[in-house]
């Protein structure tokens, strides 16, 4: 029971992810406040502001896999 609570933990920590990295980088791309040279920076912020509810979901899904 727990082995599945740990996948449901780690898809949803991949839903939260997509939408977070996605969502800002449409933001980033509709916007014309942000210069050319600052659109990368934004994009990997997303990208590790996103990573954090993906590395969640894998650590929970590790502990109540119970290996």
């Amino acid at each position: 029971m727990a082995a599945r609570l740990g996948n449901v933990l780690y898809w949803l920590g991949c839903i939260i992810d997509a939408v977070v990295v996605l969502s800002v980088v449409a933001v980033v791309v509709a916007d014309n406040t942000y210069t050319p040279e600052q659109r990368p920076y934004a994009i990997g912020l997303a990208v590790v502001l996103g990573a954090i509810p993906l590395g969640i979901g894998r650590a929970l899904r590790y502990i109540l896999a119970g290996t």
